[in-house]
C-alpha cells in the first residue's frame, strides 16, 4: 500500500514533468539544429550533429516514456491487487453474515421446538339460570311464497294450500255403468259360491290319519 501511495505522489508525477522537460528540450534542440544548418557552411557536418542531438533526445523521450509506462502498470497491478483483497474481505464478511444468520434461524427454530408448559386457564363455569326456552310451535311451510321471484312462469291450475299441500280434489263417486252398445242390456256376474264338502264322506288319506291316531 505504501508503494501504491508513492507512485501516486511521487514516482508518476515525476515522469510527467520529466517528459515535459522533454518536450521543451526537444523544441530547443530543433531550432538550434534548424539554425546551425542554416549558417553552418559545411552541411554535412552540420546534419550529422543535428542527427545525433536528434537520437540523443528520442533516446531520453524513449526512455522517460517506458519509465513512467513501468510506473503506470506497476500501480495498476497494485490496485488489482488491493481490489482482490477488499473482494475478498467483503465475500468474507458476506459468509459470516450468513452464518450469523443461519445461527439465528437454528436459535429460532430451536425456540420454537422446545416444549411449552401451559399453563391452566380459567374453567368453565355453567350459568346459573338458564335463558326461558320458546316453546316450540309448528308452523306450516308455504312452498309459494317465492314464486313471484325471478323470470320463471308461473302455473296457475296449481293452488298451494295453507298448509302446503296440493288441494285435494272432490272424490266423486264411480257413477252407473252406462247402457250397453247396440241396445243391450248390461251383463251382471253372479257370485260363484266355494266347494262344500258333503257331510259322513272323507277320503281314504284322512281315514287311513284318523285310523293311525
Amino acid at each position: 500500500m505504501a508503494e501504491l501511495q508513492q507512485l501516486q505522489d511521487f514516482e508518476i508525477p515525476a515522469g510527467r514533468e520529466a517528459l515535459r522537460g522533454n518536450h521543451g528540450a526537444l523544441l530547443r534542440v530543433a531550432d538550434y539544429c534548424e539554425d546551425n544548418y542554416v549558417k553552418a557552411t559545411d552541411k554535412r557536418k552540420a546534419l550529422e550533429e543535428t542527427m545525433a542531438f536528434a537520437t540523443q533526445a528520442l533516446a531520453s523521450v524513449a526512455y522517460q516514456v517506458g519509465n513512467l509506462a513501468g510506473h503506470t502498470l506497476r500501480m495498476l497491478d497494485l490496485q488489482s491487487t488491493a481490489l482482490r483483497q477488499v473482494e475478498a474481505r467483503v465475500s468474507a464478511l458476506g459468509q459470516m453474515v450468513d452464518m450469523h444468520l443461519e445461527k439465528v434461524a437454528r436459535r429460532e427454530i430451536g425456540t420454537l421446538a422446545a416444549v411449552q408448559r401451559l399453563y391452566p386457564g380459567q374453567k368453565v363455569i355453567a350459568p346459573s339460570s338458564l335463558p326461558p326456552l320458546e316453546p316450540y310451535c309448528r308452523r306450516p311451510i308455504n312452498f309459494g311464497c317465492l314464486d313471484d321471484i325471478g323470470h320463471g312462469v308461473k302455473d296457475l291450475s296449481t293452488q298451494l294450500s295453507r298448509t302446503g299441500t296440493l288441494g285435494r280434489r272432490s272424490i266423486k263417486a264411480p257413477a252407473a255403468p252406462a247402457s250397453a252398445t247396440l241396445g243391450r242390456a248390461p251383463r251382471i256376474l253372479q257370485t260363484v259360491r266355494p266347494p262344500v264338502r258333503p257331510d259322513g264322506r272323507l277320503d281314504a288319506s284322512s281315514a287311513s290319519s284318523i285310523a293311525m291316531a
